[in-house]
C-alpha cells in the first residue's frame, strides 16, 4: 500500500523540525505572518481551515513567501482535501482526528496526508489506510510524552512518526524533540491567534527563533 505521506515529504518535515499552526482571521496579515516565521528560522506551516481568510491566505504566502512549505489543517469535510491540492503551493494536509473517507479522499486527490489519533484503535486505523505519519492530538491533554511513548510501543517496529500537538510549549519541547519516533512538533503557541490579530511580527519571530533552538540543540536521532 502506497503511504499516505511519501519520503520527500516527511524528509522536509523532519529536517525542520518545528511547524507552527496558523490560524489566520484577515488575509491581510497572511504575507507580514510567514516572513515573521522565516525570520525566526521556520519554514513549515500548517494552516487551519476555520476561517474564510485561510484559503486566500495560501494563495498570498504561496506567491510572496516561495520557501515557506504549506501544510492545510483541519481537512475535515468532504471536498476539503481536493480543494486544497488544486491551490498552488500545499504540500500536505493534516486532520484533528481519523475519519476514513477524508484519508480516501486526499489519497484519491494525490495530496499527502496525515491524520489525527489519539488512541492506539485510532492508530491501527490510519495504519490500515496506509498512514504512516499521524498528527498525535491533543499530546498533553492525552497524557504527553509517556502516553504516546506507551501507545507507540506495540507498533514501533512498523517505523510510525509523530507530530505531536495540543498543549506542546518551550517547557517541554525539548523532552518530545528527544524521541526518536516525532517527526516534528507542531506549536501553535508560535503565532498565537492574539499576536496575529496584534499583528506583533518582532514576537512571532522571537518565538519561533526559540522554539527552533530548542529542538535542533535536543534533536540527536
Amino acid at each position: 500500500m502506497k503511504p499516505t505521506m511519501p519520503k520527500e515529504i516527511q524528509d522536509v518535515i523532519a529536517k525542520e523540525g518545528i511547524i507552527a499552526v496558523l490560524e489566520i482571521e484577515s488575509e491581510q496579515n497572511a504575507v507580514p505572518l510567514a516572513k515573521a516565521l522565516l525570520e525566526g528560522g521556520i519554514t513549515v506551516i500548517e494552516l487551519a481551515l476555520r476561517t474564510p481568510a485561510a484559503v486566500p491566505s495560501i494563495s498570498l504566502i504561496a506567491k510572496e513567501v516561495p520557501q515557506m512549505f504549506i501544510g492545510i489543517g483541519t481537512i475535515i469535510e468532504p471536498g476539503q482535501a481536493a480543494m486544497v491540492k488544486k491551490e498552488s503551493g500545499v504540500r500536505f494536509g493534516v486532520s484533528p482526528g481519523i475519519n476514513p473517507e477524508i484519508v480516501k479522499e486526499a489519497i484519491a486527490a494525490d495530496l499527502p496526508f496525515a491524520p489525527g489519533i489519539a488512541t492506539p484503535s485510532e492508530l491501527e486505523q490510519a495504519i490500515s489506510l496506509g498512514c504512516r505519519v499521524v498528527k498525535f492530538f491533543p499530546a498533553e491533554g492525552m497524557g504527553g510524552l509517556s502516553y504516546l511513548k506507551s501507545i507507540n510501543a506495540p507498533y514501533n517496529h512498523l517505523g510510525i512518526k509523530y507530530i505531536p500537538l495540543g498543549g506542546v510549549s518551550v517547557e517541554n519541547l525539548a523532552s518530545y524533540a528527544q524521541f526518536s519516533s516525532v517527526l516534528a512538533i507542531g506549536g501553535s503557541w508560535i503565532a498565537s491567534k492574539e499576536l496575529i490579530k496584534a499583528q506583533n511580527w518582532t514576537e512571532i519571530t522571537r518565538r519561533a527563533r526559540e522554539a527552533k533552538g530548542i529542538f535542533n540543540s535536543n534533536r540527536s536521532v
